[in-house]
């Protein structure tokens, strides 16, 4: 036989363990990373996206479906939510979104089709997830209780202010850092401070957010609830916005 006759035996795809140890090798720092997705939906991401790795399934198809049940969720809650108990699904399908949401980044890397369309379509998809969310907490709180309006929109209104600078102010944080500023020193956060800059951030995590619209059919419990969380988004978006204005204007 000659040696172009001979046939090479093909790679060994990788293991879904051996996926899941690179992943969490390879995972985002922690540095400030709220409770819940640090320690819930970045290792559940990391499943899924271990077990999809040698499959069909592209980064953006989970990007999408993970859109699907998001927004499928949020118009389900503002048209057709009511009091019975199963409406809690609602909840668990904004959860099983989210962790969509981490594992779309986490297959990227591990198939390595990481690409700018992505994060854009990432940052595009959770704006108008954000924008959804409290309309149609609004739309719910209408039909659903005899609040007056006036007061359900200055509280979804509220909290859709908060939200939405939280996330831009965020992203675009995160971007201007990606630049490096001459003079700049990286700064590496004490252990225990992180620890508790995780903690403190915990009542502003999307995941938090989406274990309290699991209540939506005890308006009685949601709305009080719902309510703590928009006065912690409010307060926390102050607090950041004076942070990343004195972070700013340190790098010049």
């Amino acid at each position: 036989m000659t040696t172009n006759q001979l046939e090479l035996p093909s790679p060994q795809k990788p293991r879904f363990a051996e996926s899941f140890r690179e992943l969490r090798k390879a995972q985002k720092g922690k540095k400030g990373v709220p409770l819940y997705t640090l320690y819930i939906n970045r290792p559940a991401g990391r499943v899924i996206a271990a077990a999809l790795r040698n499959t069909p399934f592209q980064p953006n198809h989970v990007t999408f479906t993970g859109a699907v049940i998001t927004y499928g969720a949020l118009l389900w809650l503002a048209f057709g939510a009511g009091s019975g108990g199963g409406f809690a699904l609602v909840g668990l399908a904004l959860a099983v979104g989210f962790i969509l949401d981490s594992a779309d980044g986490q297959l990227a890397r591990l198939q390595g089709r990481s690409s700018k369309l992505g994060e854009w379509l990432d940052h595009v998809l959770d704006s108008g997830r954000i924008v959804l969310l409290h309309g149609a907490v609004f739309c719910f709180l209408l039909r659903a209780t005899t609040v007056p309006p006036l007061w359900l929109a200055v509280l979804c209104g509220s909290f859709l202010f908060a939200n939405s600078a939280i996330f831009f102010a965020g992203a675009l944080l995160d971007q201007l850092n990606r630049q490096p500023t001459p003079g700049q020193r990286g700064h590496n956060p004490d252990k225990g401070k992180t620890e508790l800059r995780s903690v403190l951030t915990l009542p502003v995590d999307y995941g938090i957010s989406c274990l309290v619209m699991a209540t939506v059919p005890w308006t009685g419990v949601f709305i009080p609830a719902y309510a703590t969380l928009a006065l912690c988004h409010c307060l926390f978006a102050g607090a950041f916005a004076v942070k990343s204005y004195r972070t700013l204007a340190r790098m010049g």
